[in-house]
């Protein structure tokens, strides 16, 4: 097996030399994936599993994210379990996800940046204007949303900025897109969950010359009026969790899902 490391918080002591079933090496700068990678192991936070799309793009190399960071919901252990980590993928103790990736279709836009997205995709207002967002579903006509701009998300994404803006909690293979208005000014629209296959025709228009662009951690800023596209890749995303990491033990866990001080934390099962 051979196994790329990638992160800023990686430890030598990490790397197993004497064993000859498990080849180790920290990704160059480059940021390419060595031909024969089995798997790339992210040492940092949810900011650094995201990086990854980028490296391992349709590879269908697995990620294996070891968490350094605060919340780390989207990694797959602690760093205590590092050690243990190579013996279990062996011995294929784990868990696997798919994880839905977004892209954007854009004349040039692939220029300005990677239009590829495991979160979420975000069109959001750059100055004090509000932002006007058109979406249409299959060419069929929504909502035109007034506000400070619109999140599509993927299941992934679910509890990431579109649950924080009202948006469901998703399971991550549930096939669904959602998007969720972020402080819309007409009260009467909400977060709708959609089709995975759909595709979404968004066009931004606005006071203000300017908007941003957000996919995942990444921004650009774009000039209004502005159309793209928004719709499933052609690839998928597989992450490896490890030692009861499940997405209900996350939830409870990290989220602080049925949790109520009033009962003393306790919840029924």
């Amino acid at each position: 097996m051979k196994v790329v490391f990638y992160g800023k918080v990686i430890k030598k002591d990490w790397f197993l030399p004497e064993r000859e079933d498990v080849t180790f090496q920290i990704l160059g700068d480059d940021r390419k994936l060595p031909p024969g990678t089995d798997l790339l192991v992210t040492a940092g936070g949810d900011g650094t599993f995201l990086e990854a799309l980028e490296i391992v793009g349709d590879s269908g190399v697995p990620i294996a994210g070891v968490n350094f960071g605060r919340l780390g919901f989207l990694t797959g252990c602690g760093s205590d379990f590092i050690g243990h980590l190579f013996d279990s993928v062996q011995k294929r103790d784990y868990t696997s996800t798919r994880h839905t990736v977004l892209t954007i279709e854009r004349e040039k836009k692939q220029e300005q940046i990677y239009p590829f997205a495991i979160n979420e995709i975000c069109i959001q207002r750059f100055s004090s204007a509000m932002i006007e967002v058109g979406v249409k579903m299959n060419g069929k006509h929504i909502s035109t949303y007034r506000g400070d701009g619109i999140i599509v998300a993927t299941p992934t994404g679910s509890t990431a900025y579109s649950l924080s803006v009202g948006g469901p909690v998703v399971f991550p293979e549930s096939g669904v897109l959602i998007l969720s208005p972020i402080a819309p000014h007409n009260l009467n629209v909400r977060p709708l969950v959609f089709p995975d296959n759909a595709v979404l025709e968004i066009k931004v228009r606005s006071r203000s010359p300017n908007a941003q662009l957000h996919l995942d951690n990444r921004s650009v800023v774009i000039d209004l009026p502005y159309s793209f596209i928004v719709k499933k890749a052609h690839f998928s995303i597989t992450s490896l969790s490890f030692a009861g990491n499940d997405f209900i033990t996350t939830l409870r866990e990290k989220l602080m899902m049925g949790f109520d001080k009033r009962n003393g934390g306790q919840d029924y099962e």
